[in-house]
Formats: C-alpha cells, sequence, structure tokens
C-alpha cells in the first residue's frame, strides 16, 4: 500500500493508477462529508466527481509534502459551501418574490419550481455521459475553458472537443425530453 505522499508524487508525474488508488482510497470518505453538506446524494456525487476531476487536472501543482487528503476535505467543504450559498440566495429571491409583490402570480411559483426540477434532470443528465464527454462538458459549461483550451489540457484535437460537447448537448435534450 502505497503512502499519500507516494502516491501524490506519483499522481503529479501523471501515474493514472496513483489517481485511481486515491479515488478509491478516499470516494466514499468525501462523499459522506459533502453528503452531510448538502443532503442530497446526487448533488453530493456530482460534488465529489468535480473534486476528483479537479484533482487530476491540477496534478501538477500539488505539493508533495501536503495531505492531498486534506486538499479533498478542503475542496469539498468549499464547493459544498458554494453549493449552499447559491442555495440559500435561491430561496431568497423566492422568498423577496412570494413575499412582496402583490401581483405576483401562481405561474412563476411554477416556474421557479420547473426549473428546479429541470436542473435536477440536467445534473442526472450529466452524470450520465460517458466519461471523457462528462469530462470535456463539465470543463466547458463549468470551469469556462475555451475549447481549445480543453484540447490543450486533454491532448486532444480542438475538433474532437467540439464534437464531444456537442454530442454532450444532444445527449442531455434526449434526457430532457
Amino acid at each position: 500500500m502505497w503512502s499519500d505522499g507516494a502516491l501524490t508524487k506519483a499522481l503529479k508525474a501523471g501515474d493514472m493508477g496513483a489517481y485511481e488508488e486515491l479515488f478509491y482510497r478516499y470516494y466514499a470518505l468525501i462523499f459522506r462529508f459533502v453528503s452531510r453538506f448538502v443532503r442530497n446524494e446526487a448533488l453530493a456525487e456530482d460534488v465529489v466527481q468535480n473534486i476528483f476531476m479537479r484533482l487530476w487536472l491540477n496534478r501538477e501543482n500539488l505539493d508533495e509534502n501536503k495531505s492531498v487528503k486534506n486538499f479533498l476535505y478542503v475542496s469539498a467543504r468549499n464547493e459544498s459551501f458554494d453549493i449552499l450559498k447559491s442555495q440559500k440566495e435561491n430561496m431568497m429571491s423566492l422568498r423577496t418574490v412570494l413575499g412582496g409583490e402583490s401581483d405576483f402570480s401562481d405561474v412563476n411559483i411554477e416556474e421557479d419550481c420547473n426549473s428546479a426540477e429541470m436542473l435536477g434532470i440536467v445534473l442526472r443528465g450529466i452524470s450520465k455521459l460517458p466519461p471523457q464527454r462528462q469530462l470535456i462538458f463539465r470543463m466547458s459549461r463549468y470551469e469556462h475553458l475555451s475549447n481549445k483550451e480543453i484540447a490543450d489540457k486533454l491532448n486532444l484535437s480542438v475538433r474532437t472537443v467540439e464534437k464531444h460537447i456537442q454530442l454532450a448537448i444532444k445527449d442531455l435534450k434526449q434526457s430532457v425530453n
């Protein structure tokens, strides 16, 4: 069994086996940690997948002398807080709408509920995409990287990245319908 330091060193060198070992070693722990914050298993799974994806993408920047376990926990905490903050902001705007306007209609409540439901459908659809397509789509939409930047990071052609994004959007449209 490798130490975390040895795994971090191997991960920095691009060793996929080291990445997989870290994933299997810490996925369940980080998942339980995030689940306590967000209280939604599907959302927690997305958060943890994003954290491990960022670990792989930013592996060159890891400090071999620092704990990768702590890095994962801090990343999980920060992303969970960001989600909770976003949810709080959504609830505050919903309360403002519900409590403040006299010309408020039931249609707006229905639209908000439909939007939340649609977000859940889209997140589930993303998690069902093939791994590389999911990674490319998340880099494009969540990290706001250009197709060229994604291609450079993943050693792919720009056309391949474009095709994956096109197919991801097609797959997500089908999952919504």
